[in-house]
């Protein structure tokens, strides 16, 4: 009897000292102001990529499994706690609140530790949204218009409206807005416009406040970046009830696949540290704390978006390729002056990779850059959530050259061995008239320092697309100005003693 009892004592001091409980806590308040929620009828759980490890049959990011049932009408909260087993004690996972099914919150990952006794996580706002409406519940009807006439055609490397099809995606992402009515599909409505594309839906909203939308094209495996508009997501501003807003024409940022490469095509990465700094804190980066700097993108030979934006990344691999790729600034792998702050590596994209538009962003790693975010996709430190860089990948047989600013993304820009560098020259940007991107080319017949900026018609810079050494040779810069308003604005080179400007126009 005497045994039971120690054993008893045991089982349950071990148990105490030994479990791992994690407490969550989400306000839903706004939500609910907001028309997004509905206490007593919807329910939150949390989705993450600890889910198999703690013993869910359906794997991570997924399911109902972890759902919060304690609801607090005092905050409009709701919160659990889970038990996790021993195994995952000392592990850092991530996770983010969902409105089951599918309603997920918006913003980044959170942090889910796992420690030995219980862990009680900061009370969060679903969508990281504390503010409650000030204005009416509104419902407002949008007509969209998307000029597809860039990429219009048939077969491969077009939108060929006999096999594709574009949609409105988004609206009610976040919980920042509910659609009421519409067709998401757009089509071309009047036959002597065949490459215009409509459609009209309606959705509520706060009056004053906005929601969030992009163009998406089926069948996703027919268009990089599965079909997604590349850069940052479009935004909508509620208006006064009952009103009809129809949007100006839209040439969507979509890119039709040109096929599957026919042999390896090289590319190599290069990005200026010099002036660097972590978008989490806005801090500078010291070069020379640089331990490496990477590159992930939508493409499987530099990672196809895979991982977590951690330093593991750079070690887990697909089919060979790791989620993050290194680059150097020690004169290897294409790197073309040791120690210049500019790192760079060459990637060798295989037969069978989708050609057209790739994006990708680079990720800057030294002392205690995991920590600056804490801990939640950390070394994702060049730029938010959809605001990439992106060239065309396209067969060739030359090395295509990708020459990047650590936080610039108005610019990519490659070498061009078609332009002859036997004097200096800034040519027309084409095309001219455009929106939102064109491309400048120029050449410089020697090494040096080149200058390229934008200004306005007040003589403001409103952008820099390089300033750094460039070898001799002809160069493409693609700017893209979907962050500029529509106008006459002026790009300026600068070399040496040579300077040239020339005079370009932005129409959206």
């Amino acid at each position: 009897m005497k045994k039971l009892l120690v054993l008893f004592v045991l089982v349950l001091f071990g148990t105490t000292i030994y479990s791992q409980n994690v407490t969550v806590k989400v306000k839903m308040g706004v939500q609910v102001a907001k028309g997004n929620f509905v206490i007593g009828t919807d329910t939150v759980v949390i989705r993450g990529n600890f889910q198999a490890a703690a013993g869910d049959p359906g794997g991570d990011w997924q399911g109902s499994m972890f759902k919060l049932t304690n609801y607090n009408a005092a905050d409009t909260s709701y919160s659990q706690t889970f038990t996790f087993p021993a195994g995952m004690v000392g592990n850092n996972y991530e996770f983010k609140f969902v409105k089951a099914p599918d309603g997920w919150e918006g913003g980044g990952n959170r942090p889910l530790p796992v420690a030995t006794g219980t862990t009680v996580l900061p009370t969060y706002w679903f969508s990281n949204d504390s503010t409650y409406p000030a204005g009416a519940q509104v419902t407002n009807t949008i007509n969209f218009v998307a000029d597809l006439s860039q990429i219009y055609g048939s077969g491969v490397g077009f939108f060929d409206p006999n096999q594709d099809s574009i949609i409105v995606a988004g609206l009610d992402w976040d919980g920042l807005g509910t659609v009421v009515s519409g067709v998401r599909r757009l089509a071309a409505t009047n036959p002597l416009q065949p490459k215009i594309f409509r459609t009209s839906m309606t959705i509520s909203g706060i009056e004053g406040d906005s929601t969030k939308w992009k163009f998406r094209a089926y069948p996703e495996t027919r268009f990089t970046n599965t079909g997604w508009e590349t850069g940052d997501d479009r935004w909508f501003k509620y208006v006064a009830d009952g009103s009809t807003v129809t949007l100006d024409p839209i040439q969507p940022r979509i890119y039709p696949s040109s096929g599957p490469l026919t042999a390896p095509s090289q590319v190599l990465f290069q990005v200026n540290m010099t002036n660097a700094k972590n978008r989490y804190n806005n801090q500078p980066i010291n070069p020379a704390s640089l331990i490496f700097v990477g590159v992930k993108g939508g493409s499987e030979a530099i990672g196809n978006w895979g991982g977590n934006w951690v330093v593991s990344d750079t070690t887990v691999q697909t089919n060979g390729y790791p989620y993050i790729t290194k680059l150097n600034d020690s004169g290897l792998n294409g790197d073309k002056v040791a120690g210049d702050n500019i790192w760079s590596t060459t990637v060798a994209f295989p037969v069978g990779a989708g050609t057209g538009a790739i994006e990708y962003k680079f990720a800057a790693y030294y002392p205690n850059a995991d920590t600056v975010n804490g801990g939640t996709s950390p070394l994702d430190n060049e730029g938010g959530f959809g605001v990439n860089h992106l060239f065309i990948l396209r067969e060739s047989s030359t090395v295509t050259e990708l020459t990047n600013i650590f936080g610039d993304f108005t610019t990519s820009i490659k070498e061009n061995p078609a332009l002859t560098p036997d004097n200096f020259s800034l040519l027309q940007n084409f095309p001219n008239p455009f929106n939102p991107s064109t491309t400048i080319s120029f050449t410089v017949p020697q090494d040096g320092i080149v200058t390229l900026k934008i200004y306005n018609m007040m003589g403001e810079e409103v952008g820099t697309l390089m300033n750094n050494f460039q070898p001799a040779g002809g160069y493409d810069v693609t700017f893209d100005a979907s962050r500029l308003a529509s106008g006459v604005y002026f790009y300026t080179l600068t070399t040496g003693n040579f300077t040239a400007t020339k005079k370009m126009m932005l129409l959206k």
